[in-house]
This record gives structure tokens, sequence and C-alpha cells, in this order.
């Protein structure tokens, strides 16, 4: 689906992505180091292209493209498998720096949780993507122990993420990213 408004913060700004987006996703998918966690993605821009007109389209799904104020393209996240009152808050994938990975995804939880209406936010993380983890707990991921997902093939940790509590880890993160 597509959200027609620019969600802009004080570092980044996330809007939905568009076919003129593909490149950018198919090579931010390819860099080795930020993929290591991730599912591969073969390096296709027309497949891109379809996957990007195919999503835009699917009911309870929503990709953005982070930017930073000046346009430059940093990164995706997401907010997919939307059923009733719950979604899954992922496909996060930034090349900028902390302070613009923190407020993607505080940009994209106030989406979630203001616009959408949702009331939790589920999402999973490899067990070694320390980055991953620690950005979500700061944003209020509550994660159980890690289980073993066989499609595919890796260790997780499963968390959950409730609108009650997010203006206490968002007002937390804010007091760390916002130092004036």
């Amino acid at each position: 689906m597509m959200c027609e408004k620019i969600l802009k913060g004080r570092y980044v700004q996330i809007r939905s992505i568009t076919e003129n987006d593909a490149q950018f996703s198919v090579e931010i998918r390819q860099d080795k180091e930020k993929n290591k966690f991730l599912h591969t993605v073969e390096a296709n821009i027309d497949k891109q292209i379809a996957w990007i007109k195919k999503q835009q389209n699917s009911e309870g799904d929503y990709f953005f493209i982070a930017e930073a104020l000046d346009g430059k393209k940093i990164g995706t996240v997401g907010i997919y498998d939307i059923k009733e009152k719950t979604g899954h808050l992922g496909r996060l994938l930034m090349i900028g720096n902390p302070f613009q990975t923190f407020e993607a995804v505080l940009l994209s939880m106030e989406f979630a949780y203001n616009i959408l209406g949702l009331e939790e936010l589920y999402g999973d993380v490899h067990v070694d993507n320390t980055p991953s983890l620690n950005i979500s707990e700061a944003v209020g991921m509550h994660f159980k122990e890690p289980e073993y997902d066989g499609e595919l093939d890796r260790w997780v940790k499963y968390g959950i993420a409730y609108k009650s509590e997010f203006p206490k880890y968002k007002g937390e993160v804010e007091a760390l990213i916002y130092r004036d």
C-alpha cells in the first residue's frame, strides 16, 4: 500500500517506495555487511520493480524509503502483515548514522500506531544482529528467548512492542538523539 504523506523528523523522512527506488533497494540489499542477517534478494531491477508494484497494491503492507533531509536515500523500513490491530515492524536496512536509524524506526512506529491505529507491533531479529536487537529494545520491543526458524534456517528472537508503552520509549530515545 502507499502512504501519501512524507513523514518527517529532524534527521530523516520516510516515504512510500516507488519504482524509481528499485535500483537503491536492490543495491542496499547487495551490501554483504548490511544484509548478512537477511534473506538474499536477487540483484534484478526488473524483478524489484515488479515486487514494488505488487507491494503497492498489497493490503496491509507499507514499505518506506528513508532519506536524509537532503534527499539522499539511506535505508528502508516497513510495517506489513497487518491484521486487525497488529502489524510486523521490519525490513529495516539502513546505511545512515545511528540517529537517522533510530528516527526512521520511530517515524514508522508513529505511523503504525497513530495513523493506522495499530496497538501492537511484532518483529523478529537474528540472534547475532546486536545492533538491530539494541535498536528494537530501545524503542520498546520485548523479546522472548531465541527460537530456531526452520523456514529461514536461522535462530531469531521474536518480540512485541505495545502502543501503550510507545510514548515512554519514544521519549527515552528522543532524549538520546535530540541533544540540543
